[in-house]
């Protein structure tokens, strides 16, 4: 089943019997969505339900106190969620921004069919207040396979998708960098770690500021960009890249982005981010982990031309000046069909209106037309200098990346191309004992 590998890898209401005082209009609900409950629910509490129908037992049950005056609760099933596909439903429960006095209401959602059978404890409805907010993890879920209702209890209202850790990865983590002078909050759901809003945990990721990073030349910075299904949060350890990398850098930030949504797309955005934010004098260098590794390589050598790019003008300047290296730690740049495997599950249940939800699928597939191939062929040497860390583990590959394709992209003089008996993550989560972090502290230091 889709999730099982992700894990591994007609209506009635009540107003609670208050007296009914009418509450403004909430007005239409968003573009694209349908109202498929709505009712008004007083001091004394109540809920609304579902009784029929595809959206069968989704409901709302406010308690006593939660509203100091009979109001219009609304929820709306969501046809048009841009996030991520359509095969799994998205709730909006109104008003979003009514204040509930520190009530806990419970929500009931629906969850994907894709989900089911066996999905075990993995499973938590996500919220977030509006689009472009950051999306909580509710850890009270409990999930009913009989029904494919999954139950949880909230302080706020908003958007509700039942999702778990990996697909949140792929489809909604944050976009942009992490400040590490502010704590990123954390939750685990089904044991991936996940970034979200109100996490139990709050944890520094990355050092230095962004306050500091944005003022700062390339030797004070770097910046370090996860691959496919990951997360910032797999740099962590001891021996990882964080630890040894803020032994010479003031400032080393990690950039998150949804994996799922492809390279143009990652690297579109931090193009933009960059250059909205750097300052006079500003410089950094970057050290990319798979599809980071090709993310980097595009931001280089194509952004600054992409006409999709959401902030595209034709004086936008190369990058190529304020990056002077890139380290690329078991790139792709032949492709990956390995990494592709779990994309084409999701294959299952995308529609061809939805492909570019999956666009990293197609970017790691290792046809003539592929994206990285099509980056090596029409590659130029820049200013930039490309060092390649790859790994071997016997068998000409790294268990995700071949030797062929870590090597698919020539070097020019300056360049160099390394080889650690290693495994795909072992590269960056062993760094100090395999050797890794010398290497790429000398090619980073040298002049």
């Amino acid at each position: 089943m889709l999730v099982a590998a992700f894990a591994v890898w007609a209506t009635s209401c009540s107003n609670g019997g208050s007296s009914f005082v009418p509450a403004p209009d909430p007005g239409p609900g968003p573009s694209g969505s349908a109202v498929i409950v709505e009712g008004d629910i007083g001091p004394s509490g109540g809920s609304l339900f579902v009784a029929t129908g595809a959206d069968a037992g989704v409901a709302v049950s406010v308690p006593a106190g939660a509203v100091t005056v009979p109001t219009r609760f609304r929820v709306f099933r969501e046809d048009s969620a841009a996030d991520f596909p359509g095969a799994f439903p998205v709730y909006r429960f109104e008003p979003a921004a009514l204040d509930l006095n520190g009530a806990e209401v419970t929500v009931s959602v629906r969850a994907s069919e894709a989900f089911f059978p066996g999905t075990g404890p993995v499973l938590a409805i996500f919220s977030r207040g509006d689009e472009g907010q950051k999306w909580r993890a509710l850890t009270s879920t409990v999930v009913d396979e009989a029904s494919r209702l999954a139950t949880a209890t909230t302080q706020s209202l908003g958007e509700m998708v039942v999702w778990n850790g990996n697909l949140h990865r792929l489809f909604t983590q944050p976009h942009g960098f992490l400040d590490p002078a502010v704590g990123t909050a954390v939750e685990s759901v089904g044991g991936v770690d996940v970034i979200v809003e109100e996490g139990s945990q709050q944890l520094q990721i990355g050092r230095g500021s962004l306050a500091a990073f944005w003022n700062a030349p390339e030797t004070d910075n770097v910046i370090i960009l996860h691959g496919a299904l990951g997360s910032p949060l797999d740099f962590l350890g001891q021996e990882d890249l964080i630890e040894n990398l803020s032994i010479n850098y003031a400032n080393v930030v990690l950039y998150s982005y949804p994996s799922a949504r492809g390279v143009a797309y990652a690297a579109n955005e931090l193009y933009d981010q960059i250059l909205a934010n750097r300052k006079p004098g500003f410089g950094c260098r970057i050290v990319g982990h798979s599809l980071g590794a090709l993310i980097g390589r595009y931001l280089l050598e194509r952004s600054q031309t992409d006409t999709s790019r959401s902030g595209y003008d034709p004086s936008d300047p190369s990058l190529i000046p304020i990056i002077d290296k890139l380290v690329m730690m078991a790139p792709p740049n032949g492709g990956a069909a390995s990494a592709v495997v779990p994309f084409a599950m999701l294959e299952a249940v995308v529609t061809p209106e939805e492909r570019d939800l999956i666009q990293t699928a197609d970017d790691l597939d290792e046809s003539p037309t592929s994206l990285p191939v099509l980056m090596n062929a029409s590659y130029l040497d820049n200013a930039t200098r490309y060092h390649t860390v790859y790994g071997d583990i016997g068998t000409g590959s790294d268990g995700v990346v071949s030797v062929a394709s870590a090597l698919a992209l020539p070097l020019g003089v300056g360049e160099t191309a390394t080889l650690f008996a290693a495994q795909h993550d072992d590269l960056h989560r062993y760094a100090t004992s395999l050797g890794v972090a010398v290497l790429i502290g000398s090619v980073l230091q040298a002049q």
